[in-house]
This record gives structure tokens, C-alpha cells and sequence, in this order.
């Protein structure tokens, strides 16, 4: 991954690792941090609720790249959002961090440090929360329901009409995240393996593998799989191969969608289960996250296998997208402070 751009004179007023504390000078502007296992996107809007900028940098997961590279992922969304506005960064009046890998409060508070070190704002006014805040505010437009993020990883949270929130699924890729683009990888590879030792179909996957990893046999395969963070990234660039495979009618890439989705749709129970939903008519599930959005089929699966489990579900196509749904976020803390 690149480093940020050299843009140290554009911080001369918001110096990195220096972060105002008070009321930041200038027009305020809400921030939303969108961070998942692939990108990170920070999003500037005005008091108006305006987008002034967009930027995008490597990953915004804490679990797989460390602290450091973090920060420099959110430092460079974070240059080329203000260069997009056409403005010098300056420190911001609110701002909201919907993060993968934030499920313990130490880790949302090294998420916050990060943040306040790169100098987007003061700590006092960072705050962070798990992806789904984002992907459910961004997707519904600020209304209840379910949110489902298929995404390298995988996890489902949904809010009622109370305020009462849960989150099911997000594990990681060791225990869980069903559905995701790394467990959908990973299910491939099972799939070649048992169709090179007998024990399963033949599939095109594996030579769809064979050729991904560049190499000739499918025992060189195992050495390029381990737990680490890069090798989760390697499982979870598989998954276009899963979905290419499955719109060729490769059975085994079908059985491995459609096995996904009804695992996606079972943490969309659970969540529906557990949340009070008694009084609506309908309830709204949005899936979100890169794997759901860039393949129709396989959101078409999921959507089919969410209303066969849950009950009174409309499955609605994202209203806005998770980095909006934080700016959304954050703009709302904003207000309410003044």
C-alpha cells in the first residue's frame, strides 16, 4: 500500500499528531470514518449536510494491519478528501469511526487515539463504534431495521423503533464471518482440495486456484495459506472467483453462494429475534459491504434467503452508502452539541 501523499504544508494550521482540543475554528464539518478488511473512506460534510469530500486509502481494519498503518490509511483518505474539496485539512467538529475489528473498548479507544494522532480532531470529539452503525444508518437513511454487511468479512445489526440495537455474527475469519468474502475464499479452496483427493465434485474452482496463485499443483497450495492478516486479504480476493464460477453454473461455487446467504440470513434472524419489531408492519434489511454490492447474484441470493427466514422482511437496495451513513452519524452529534 502506498504511503500518504506528502502534504505536510496542508497541516500546518492541524498538525499530524497534535489535535485541537476546544472548538475547532472555521465553518463546522462533520467527518465519517467507513473502515473495513479493504479500504478505508472518510467522508467530509458541512452543516448543511452537504458531501465537500471523499477519500479513500488501504485497509480500516485495527485486527489486521496494526496502529501505525491505520493511521496512515486514514491519513491518506483523509488528504485526498480535503483535496477533493479544494481546501487545506483543518480539525473537525464531530466525527464518527465505523470500524471492523472495534468489538472491545480497548480497541475502540486505540481507534480513537489514532484518529485524534493523525490530527482530524480533537479526542473529546472522535467517536468510534463497530461498521454496522454505519452500514444500517447509510442504508436505511437513518431508519430501524436490519443491516447485513458482506463484506471480506461478514457480521449483521439491526435497532428497533426503541433504540434497542444488536449485533449478531463478526466474529472474524478464525470463528465465524459466514458469508464473507474470506469465507467464501476459504470454502473454495476446500472445494478444490476435495475434488483433488476424491473426496468431493470436480469443480472449475480448481483450476480457477491453481491459476490465481500461480502455481501447478494443488499441493503447493497449503504454504499460501496461514491466519495472518495478508493471508486473510489472499483467501478473501477468491471470492470473485466463487461468484464468477457460480453465474457459469459451476455447481460447487452455487453450493458455496447459496450456503452463504442462508448463513447471512440466519444472523439476520437472530438479530429479528431479538429486537422488537412486534409493532411494524415491514422490516427493512439492507445488505451492504463490497461482496453484496458488486455481485447481483449474490445479493439476489441473499435477499431470497432473508425472507424465507425472516418474517414481514422487505430486503431494500442502500439508501446511502456506510461512509455516508457515519458522516450521517457524525452530523448528528454535531448538532445535538451545539
Amino acid at each position: 500500500m502506498p504511503e500518504a501523499p506528502n502534504n505536510d504544508s496542508a497541516f500546518d494550521d492541524v498538525p499530524a499528531g497534535t489535535p485541537m482540543s476546544g472548538p475547532p475554528p472555521g465553518p463546522p464539518i462533520a467527518v465519517g470514518i467507513d473502515g473495513g478488511g479493504t479500504s478505508t473512506r472518510v467522508l467530509l460534510m458541512n452543516a448543511q449536510g452537504e458531501t465537500l469530500g471523499l477519500g479513500r486509502s488501504g485497509s480500516g481494519n485495527l485486527h489486521d494491519v496494526g496502529a501505525e498503518r491505520l493511521g496512515a490509511n486514514i491519513r491518506e483518505a483523509w488528504c485526498e478528501a480535503w483535496d477533493q474539496a479544494g481546501a487545506a485539512p483543518r480539525a473537525a467538529t464531530a466525527v464518527f469511526c465505523a470500524m471492523a475489528s472495534v468489538g472491545t473498548s480497548n480497541n475502540r479507544e486505540t481507534v480513537q487515539k489514532v484518529v485524534a494522532d493523525v490530527g482530524i480532531a480533537h479526542l473529546s470529539r472522535v467517536t468510534v463504534d463497530i461498521d454496522l452503525a454505519g452500514a444500517l444508518a447509510g442504508g436505511l437513511g437513518g431508519g430501524h431495521g436490519i443491516a447485513l454487511i458482506a463484506g471480506t468479512g461478514s457480521s449483521c445489526y439491526g435497532k428497533d423503533r426503541s433504540g434497542t440495537a444488536f449485533q449478531s455474527g463478526g466474529w472474524g475469519s478464525l470463528l465465524d464471518d459466514v458469508g464473507g468474502a474470506t469465507w467464501l475464499g476459504t470454502q473454495a479452496m476446500v472445494a478444490a482440495i476435495r475434488a483433488f483427493d476424491g473426496r468431493g465434485p470436480a469443480t472449475t474452482l480448481s483450476a480457477a486456484i491453481l491459476e490465481h496463485f500461480a502455481i501447478d499443483h494443488m499441493r503447493e497450495l497449503l504454504p499460501k495459506v496461514d491466519a495472518d492478516g495478508s493471508a486473510r486479504a489472499a483467501r478473501a480476493q477468491l471470492a470473485r472467483l466463487v461468484t464468477a464460477a457460480a453465474l457459469d453454473g459451476d455447481a460447487a461455487a452455487l453450493q458455496i453462494l447459496e450456503r452463504g446467504a442462508d448463513a447471512l440470513a440466519e444472523c439476520a434472524q437472530a438479530v429479528a429475534q431479538r429486537l422488537d419489531f412486534d409493532g411494524d408492519d415491514r422490516i427493512e434489511v439492507v445488505a451492504t459491504g463490497g461482496l453484496a454490492e458488486n455481485s447481483a447474484h449474490y445479493r439476489g441470493l441473499i435477499h431470497r434467503a432473508v425472507r424465507e427466514r425472516v418474517d414481514r422482511a422487505v430486503c431494500v437496495e442502500p439508501r446511502n452508502s456506510n461512509v455516508e451513513g457515519a458522516a450521517m452519524l457524525a452530523h448528528a452529534q454535531m448538532t445535538a452539541s451545539r
